[in-house]
């Protein structure tokens, strides 16, 4: 493991109905925990992860309230390049992506996010712990990056401006860019790719996991 209305974010043109390619992906973002149990795989209709070591109630994101509308505008800027449509109310059984914002990681040490580890396709949910993270701009980047972690299997990469770059105070602007990054380890070391490779390219690796309108 590493380190409400629905808003539509990218859509096609036209007034025919939308085709199946063409369905935006569904990202749920979760403020309020819940109960998750332990799976094989990832089932985020069903509340299973391949993450929770057993049953667990997660409590909600500790931050202020008055903080969540702004981390959720800061992801939807980020993301607005693709076609991924937001949402805050859980789609449930329509398949998803989530993030889990809860508190702390249940494993006792200070992460900040965990994600599925393996480098196969179709992971649904990823968790993002506000009880080690200081700042709303901190939250929105370790939220974002989990997510391309988790749905484009990318790795930690030494561009500062990037998202995947995990350096805490390198630029308080973070974007997915469209340039390679060598991939780098928590050290910010060159190493290789999770998935294979030396470098990667977050915005193109993202544009290939998500519907593109023709």
């Amino acid at each position: 493991m590493r380190l409400g209305a629905l808003v539509l974010l990218a859509a096609c043109g036209g007034h025919d109905p939308l085709p199946d390619a063409c369905a935006p992906a569904v990202l749920y973002l979760n403020p309020t925990g819940g109960m998750w149990d332990h799976g094989g795989r990832d089932d985020a209709s069903a509340n299973v992860s391949l993450l929770v070591d057993m049953p667990r109630t997660l409590p909600p994101w500790p931050k202020p309230t008055a903080e969540w509308p702004e981390l959720v505008a800061c992801m939807r800027t980020a993301l607005g390049p693709f076609a991924i449509a937001i949402t805050e109310t859980d789609p449930s059984p329509a398949p998803h992506t989530e993030l889990v914002f809860t508190s702390s990681y249940w494993g006792g040490t200070a992460m900040t996010s965990i994600i599925p580890d393996s480098c196969r396709p179709g992971h649904e949910v990823a968790f993002v712990f506000g009880t080690a993270i200081a700042t709303r701009a901190r939250a929105c980047h370790v939220a974002l990056r989990a997510y391309a972690q988790m749905v484009a299997n990318l790795s930690l990469g030494d561009r500062c401006e990037d998202v995947l770059n995990d350096q805490m105070d390198c630029t308080p602007d973070r974007f997915f860019t469209d340039i390679e990054a060598t991939c780098v380890d928590a050290a910010n070391q060159p190493a290789p790719c999770r998935c294979g490779g030396t470098t990667q390219n977050s915005y193109q690796s993202l544009r290939a996991v998500t519907p593109v309108c023709p």
